[in-house]
């Protein structure tokens, strides 16, 4: 067995004997499922449009990239409707507050909803981030209005950060993860059960990177005797690095799963 077979094959062990809510039906290594996702952009604006103008075809050179992310699966996401909203009161989005309300009056159902305003207030997790997204399971949610309801900020939207809140949408936990399930070691002994619950990303305490993308100042897990060396160009990190940014095969596996069943009514 080679190395590949074999760390796909612990891999998958490690999901199978998991705690969490993904279970053996994960997707094969060479799996293409073959489906388009249909996305509709709303862009809140203000009087005259001239904070952080977003047009239809910047959206769609960004989701010509982001295809590029998903092809491995054979999945890819296409823009079927866009829409301008002018002199919007709320170009600022709070979340909690604002988001409900907007997703109430411009909403499309079993598509992804894109909302790019010009500000995102959001505590949970960070405050002002680039966007927000519906965490997606196995189970399929309610049908509520922020059942599929992406918000983006404007001045800060690219591939990158779509994939980013797609991920989430589609399963995936941030890479730093440790509120959910634990910090995970960094030798990544309990990589199944704790962290991001992907064992091919590797366990992440996130911080800053030098130019050769190594966490500066280093950090050394105490409880596994090793230095952590996180996934820095990993899209659900937290890093800026110079270096293209991807999922890996383990993020891919569980974003099909959801696919497949909490996000199976989906256009």
């Amino acid at each position: 067995m080679n190395k590949f077979k074999l760390l796909t094959f612990i891999t998958f062990i490690g999901f199978v004997s998991s705690n969490a809510q993904y279970n053996q039906e994960f997707g094969s290594t060479d799996e293409c499922y073959g489906k388009t996702f249909s996305l509709v952009a709303w862009v809140l604006t203000d009087t005259a449009n001239l904070h952080d103008p977003i047009t239809e075809s910047q959206i769609l050179l960004e989701i010509e990239t982001l295809n590029n992310k998903f092809s491995e699966i054979c999945v890819d996401f296409k823009l079927c409707q866009f829409n301008v909203l002018p002199n919007h009161r709320q170009d600022k989005i709070i979340k909690g507050i604002h988001d409900e309300e907007i997703a109430a009056l411009y909403r499309k159902k079993n598509v992804i909803n894109l909302y790019f305003a010009k500000e995102i207030e959001n505590d949970d997790p960070d405050p002002g981030p680039c966007g927000y997204a519906p965490m997606g399971s196995m189970t399929t949610p309610k049908d509520t209005n922020l059942r599929d309801a992406i918000f983006l900020q404007k001045e800060c939207f690219d591939s990158d950060i779509l994939a980013h809140e797609l991920g989430h949408y589609f399963g995936l936990y941030n890479t730093f993860e440790t509120s959910s399930f634990g910090p995970e070691s960094a030798d990544g002994s309990n990589c199944s059960t704790a962290g991001d619950l992907v064992c091919d990303t590797k366990a992440d305490p996130k911080g800053s990177v030098d130019s050769e993308c190594h966490l500066s100042p280093a950090k050394f897990d105490h409880s596994s005797g090793v230095y952590f060396e996180p996934p820095v160009c990993n899209i659900m990190s937290s890093y800026s690095p110079s270096c293209e940014q991807f999922f890996t095969r383990g993020q891919m596996n569980r974003m099909l799963m959801i696919m497949k069943t909490g996000r199976s009514y989906l256009w």
